[in-house]
């Protein structure tokens, strides 16, 4: 049943950025402007959702994620927003999820100008056809941003936030946009980056080897290979600015908008207003030897051949491990790390490893479920605390508001109002304290109705089906159970066995 508390959703947008850019945090301003609202008409606040990251889609806004899943769940009356558009900017999907997640539930959506009561039929209307304009705003403001994107490029000026190793990102004089300085000791590692490989037949990893050895701090703490890699493909340079090399591509798989940034051999390349760094001959010395290398398919083209792909972290420095074929008949999952001493197991003896621990992890559910059966009242009486506590911590930030007043009319004296204040603090640290505590009680009580409800049937269909499947659909079944996996290995297997002689923590996705 629906109560009488109301939330807050607070979300930035992109017309915030001026403001942003002379210290006003809009989040602030924007809570502020709510509390007074929801103060001057005596609405009571029960949780605010602070949404801290940047996204046009749901899916990119957890915040937005929890705010929906506990207004369906009936959590609140009503959900404050300075405007409705801080709801969604998203496609046609996303606003309807958001219009039929509140019109359904029966929450209202208030603003300093306009409550929405979304089973009305004006109000829905004007709801609806206010997340209409407020996507073809952001659409408007996604073009023209696009548009002064390109000019910039096609002006030579850098439009990217972040400048390339070897320069620092300026401000132009006199007229809009940035542009790039050379910083002088770096200049000097990109110079050997590219003339070492270019003359000297070292590869790029060895390269990166170097450098460490030299103690030389790399972009992001060490040098990788894949740091060499990129600096010897950058036309920045050679003076150039390059766009469009990454762009953004979604396409719809199984029923879901997934965005990949496939490199693409079109784009557009401009001369930069910046200085270079290399002379074009070198760069393209680069380019012939790397037109030499053997091409790889890219990633999405390639077919799971190891039915434990993405599950295994290394124990010991904490890399995804990978699959390294040894002869015909057995294949190695080895730590990519180099100068890690994990040692490497067959895949074979690891992926019966794993069905083993699945059998007995499934045996030790189904006798927790026969001797603790999980219990929905023990739900109802933690939700019921957590919504005292609500309350509680409602009243209590009343009684420090109350304090405050009381101070600035001069009723309390500073030492009174310390005292005051210190009092009711310590009394909301500990109803705080009390609430985390009934939330955590919350989660394990509902991990154990998900074993029994979800866990159960998926593991007991995984072992049923395992063998008659092919690679990527076993790795599909185990990736739906298994978290991650972290592996260690000590000692070498001697020529007979044992090569079980390893320790795998499995992590279920529903933990006991």
């Amino acid at each position: 049943m629906q109560n009488d508390l109301y939330a807050l959703y607070l979300r930035k947008s992109r017309k915030d950025m001026e403001s942003e850019r002379l210290g006003i945090d809009t989040l602030e301003r924007h809570e502020s402007m709510l509390n007074a609202f929801a103060k001057a008409n005596n609405i009571k606040i029960g949780k605010i959702y602070r949404e801290v990251v940047s996204g046009d889609s749901i899916a990119a806004r957890p915040q937005m994620q929890q705010l929906l899943s506990d207004v369906e769940n009936g959590l609140w009356a009503g959900v404050l927003v300075v405007e409705v558009e801080r709801l969604a900017r998203g496609d046609t999907i996303d606003q309807g999820i958001i219009a039929q997640t509140f019109k359904y539930s029966d929450t209202k959506i208030l603003t300093p100008y306009k409550t929405y009561d979304p089973n009305d039929e004006f109000d829905e209307e004007f709801f609806e056809y206010g997340l209409f304009q407020s996507r073809r705003e952001y659409k408007a403001i996604t073009r023209r941003q696009q548009r002064g994107i390109n000019k910039s490029v096609e002006d030579g000026k850098w439009p990217y936030n972040k400048a390339p190793y070897g320069y620092e990102r300026y401000k132009l004089s006199n007229q809009k946009g940035f542009s790039l300085k050379i910083i002088p000791e770096e200049a000097k590692i990109v110079k050997y980056i590219f003339n070492t490989y270019a003359n000297e037949n070292v590869g790029y990893g060895r390269i990166a080897e170097q450098l460490n050895e030299m103690k030389i701090p790399g972009p992001v703490d060490t040098w990788h290979y894949s740091t060499i890699k990129d600096i010897l493909v950058n036309p920045a340079y050679i003076g150039k600015v390059k766009r469009g090399r990454r762009a953004c591509v979604k396409k719809v798989i199984n029923g879901e908008v997934v965005t990949s940034r496939p490199r693409s051999s079109s784009y557009k390349l401009c001369d930069g207003l910046h200085e270079a760094i290399i002379d074009e001959s070198l760069f393209n010395t680069v380019k012939e030897k790397f037109s030499h290398h053997p091409s790889k398919p890219v990633a999405g083209a390639l077919e799971i051949k190891n039915p434990l792909s993405g599950l295994v972290y290394c124990q010991k420095c904490g890399h995804k491990m990978i699959r390294r074929p040894q002869d015909r008949c057995r294949t190695l999952i080895i730590c990519p790390v180099k100068g890690c001493d994990n040692i490497s197991s067959y895949e074979s003896e690891m992926e019966k490893y794993v069905l083993k621990y699945l059998a007995d992890y499934l045996e030790e559910i189904k006798l927790e479920e026969q001797t603790h059966t999980p219990n929905t009242a023990a739900l109802d009486i933690l939700q019921n605390s957590l919504n005292s506590f609500n309350k509680e911590l409602i009243t209590l930030n009343e009684q420090l508001d109350n304090a405050y007043n009381l101070v600035e009319r001069g009723v309390y004296t500073p030492e009174v109002f310390l005292k005051r204040s210190e009092s009711i603090n310590n009394m909301i640290k500990d109803t705080t304290d009390k609430k985390n505590d009934i939330e955590k009680r919350i989660d394990r009580e509902n991990k154990k109705l998900n074993k029994r409800n979800i866990l159960i049937p998926k593991i007991e269909n995984a072992l049923d089906v395992y063998d008659s499947v092919d690679i990527p659909e076993r790795n599909a079944l185990l990736t739906g159970i298994i978290e991650r996996i972290d592996y260690i290995k000590t000692e070498h297997s001697k020529r007979n066995g044992p090569y079980d002689n390893f320790q795998m923590t499995i992590h279920p996705r529903i933990p006991l």
